[in-house]
């Protein structure tokens, strides 16, 4: 499997400002919707995934969420990510009892059935860079945005 993210397909909503989880989740959902990479159930699919399967992950200073839902429910693959202003709580990946807050969501839509495993692993390995973490949070721009996020998620061919 060879997932490939190209500029055209990554939508950076920068200095959002929610109250919850589900607003965000929302936002960047019809964010998709509106642009034609998803049905408009995944909107629905994706809170009702966060319900039950919580996808925050518990990094060491800005924590990251990585919501998506099932494959079927894409017509382009796409990821919309979105930084916040302020952390909204989201529960946790490893233990949904545990809450945290984030500050960056990455929002998945991915055609392959098994994409969000090549995905997450590259996702893995942005948390694992806490400086990266701090550009995407505090970049001036989302060309600052896109810089810091290619070397793990966006090649220069289209994604299908």
């Amino acid at each position: 499997m060879n997932l490939e993210l190209c500029y055209e397909n990554v939508f950076v909503f920068r200095d959002l400002e929610f109250s919850n989880s589900i607003e965000a989740l929302n936002f960047l959902s019809s964010k998709l919707y509106e642009k034609g990479y998803v049905k408009k159930e995944y909107q629905i699919a994706i809170i009702e995934r966060e319900k039950k399967y919580p996808t925050a992950l518990p990094c060491v200073d800005i924590k990251i969420a990585i919501p998506h839902a099932t494959h079927t429910l894409v017509n382009k693959a796409a990821l919309s990510i979105g930084i916040l202003k302020s952390p909204v709580e989201f529960r946790s990946m490893g233990d949904s009892n545990i809450k945290l807050n984030v500050q960056i969501i990455i929002m998945l839509a991915l055609k392959e059935p098994h994409g969000h495993i090549e995905m997450l692993q590259r996702i893995v390995k942005l948390i694992k860079n806490p400086e990266a973490l701090k550009l995407l949070v505090n970049a001036s721009s989302i060309e600052e945005v896109l810089n810091t996020l290619k070397p793990y998620l966006i090649n220069n061919k289209k994604l299908s």
